[in-house]
């Protein structure tokens, strides 16, 4: 079950307190027994332990060192070291980019929320990414640090991996080939049996009692579990609170107190069992005769075993330093989805919070939006200046439609035309000069203003007559009415048409008489 392993917030922060501490403690005592290790290789290497007691020939190789060139050859040599240290490259440079990429999405969300709350300021109501991203922020600098540290170290072991190669790479060679590389001395055999020489392997065996003692004290220290959850719910359940240090405290002391004590008694015989194997070896080396072969035949032994100890040493490092990248990976995966969900509920609280600002303010009222009088309608005052543009009244309140001045009355015609006039010539077609207004068909039969005035001799317009039905007879086929001549007047001057051929004359009709109505 997934909530089953749900923890109060204070309990998870005391875990990871005490899961430091712990860690902590192990490393520190492991750190112990491995720099004990070393040192004791480092001086057998300089006493040139235990190749001197063996080498009583002075022309073979000794037994020791045939046994180290075994093992060297046997781990792969120069080509495991090269593998690992082009895969250390790889599996840092992976773990810096997911870390960067974890970075980089909380970084992004953090620049929205700012901008998000730059533009609507007091309405964007939530914590602040700054804020909220603050532990993982300080998470991944640990993260960051512990990535710098791992390149020193792995900058440390390339630097000693190419002050042994030489010495390794001579390792690696047949036997026949390394005895050549050995010079070689005069022999000691009247030393062999000799009670410096037994004392000698005596102490050489106990000190390699006490390193496989280590190696059983580092796997016990590192197979201890305990989950310390139901301690400190426990103590959250009956007091309220959680002392996270003087719990953890006194855990690791019940958990590694004896761990502990183990690794001090093991480091301080080791130290007695050193200070005793430099006096035998004082004494030893008086007994040797001092030449300049033998010399440089102790120098190359010398070499010839801190190559190996440097080998087994690099290639437990370099083994190390691949499954801490490898573990290391798996740890910043988690970093990276818990930075992903974290930041999809922010952007999911984002979108609603968006849409509910939206939503209150289209529901706001909003001021009527009055756009500018345009320049033509600014005229310039006498004085220089402009006179000052009208507010228009809101987009709310409409002006009424001004309603259109009466029609006036239309004129009272009440002559008639008398029936003489209508056997008279028929009118003149109207010229261009003349207004077409003038009884043409298309044009208002009603006059817009008061009528004109009618003088002796020269009735006013009339209205146009009801249609009728067609008059092949009736001038031009419009149903017009005629205007006659007075007596005693003129015809109306009229542009006179193109003369044409005479043509035969019909006889003429009067045409007919039409009443019109008055209106």
């Amino acid at each position: 079950d997934l909530f089953a392993k749900m923890v109060p917030l204070a309990v998870q922060q005391s875990l990871s307190i005490y899961n430091q501490r712990r860690a902590d403690l192990v490393n520190r005592l492991i750190g112990q027994m491995r720099e004990s290790t070393n040192l004791a290789n480092g001086v057998l290497a300089s006493l040139n332990l235990p190749a001197a007691i063996e080498d009583v020939s002075g022309d073979s190789i000794p037994q020791s060192i045939l046994e180290k060139s075994k093992v060297v050859a046997q781990k792969g040599g120069l080509q495991t070291i090269d593998q690992f240290m082009r895969d250390l490259p790889e599996l840092l440079q992976r773990n810096r980019e997911i870390l960067d990429e974890a970075l980089k999405i909380l970084d992004q969300e953090e620049v929205s929320d700012h901008e998000l709350k730059a533009k609507f300021k007091e309405r964007w109501k939530r914590t602040p990414s700054s804020e909220l991203y603050k532990p993982l922020r300080a998470e991944g600098a640990n993260f960051r640090t512990t990535l710098d540290r791992a390149v020193q170290a792995d900058q440390v072991v390339r630097e000693r991996y190419a002050a042994h190669r030489e010495v390794i790479a001579l390792l690696c060679k047949p036997e026949a080939e390394l005895n050549a590389a050995i010079p070689s001395g005069n022999p000691t055999k009247s030393l062999q049996g000799s009670e410096v020489i037994m004392l000698l392997k005596t102490l050489l065996a106990s000190l390699n009692e006490v390193k496989k003692e280590r190696e059983t004290f580092e796997n016990d220290i590192k197979s201890v579990q305990f989950d310390m959850s139901s301690r400190f719910l426990t103590a959250l359940a009956q007091d309220g609170a959680i002392s996270e240090e003087a719990i953890s405290v006194t855990e690791l002391d019940r958990l590694y107190g004896g761990h502990t004590e183990s690794v001090q008694q093991n480091l301080k015989k080791q130290e007695e069992l050193l200070a005793k194997i430099q006096a035998a070896h004082e004494e030893f080396s008086k007994s040797t005769q001092s030449n300049t072969d033998a010399n440089q035949r102790e120098e190359m032994l010398k070499k010839l075993a801190a190559g190996h100890d440097q080998f087994v040493e690099l290639v437990a490092n370099l083994n190390e330093g691949t499954k801490f990248y490898n573990g290391f990976t798996e740890i910043l995966l988690k970093f990276q989805t818990k930075c992903s969900d974290i930041v999809f509920a922010r952007k999911t609280e984002r979108d609603e919070l968006l849409k509910d600002l939206q939503q209150s303010i289209a529901r706001e009222p909003s001021a009527p939006n009055i756009p500018a009088a345009p320049a033509y309608q600014i005229a310039a005052s006498v004085g220089g200046t402009t006179p000052a543009v009208p507010t228009p009244a809101p987009r709310s309140v409409f002006q009424p439609k001004p309603q259109p001045p009466a029609r006036p009355p239309p004129p009272s015609v009440g002559a008639t035309f008398p029936a003489a006039a209508l056997a008279a010539d028929p009118a003149p077609a109207p010229s261009a000069s003349m207004p077409a207004s003038v009884g043409g068909v298309g044009m208002l039969s009603q006059a817009q203003g008061p009528p004109y005035p009618s003088y002796q001799g020269y009735p006013g317009f009339y209205p146009m007559p009801m249609p009728m039905a067609y008059n092949q007879y009736a001038y031009g086929q419009y149903n017009m009415p005629y205007m006659y001549h007075p007596p005693g007047q003129p015809p109306f001057q009229t542009a006179q048409p193109p003369q044409q051929p005479q043509q035969p004359q019909q006889p003429r009709y009067p045409y007919p008489q039409q009443q019109f109505y008055q209106q």
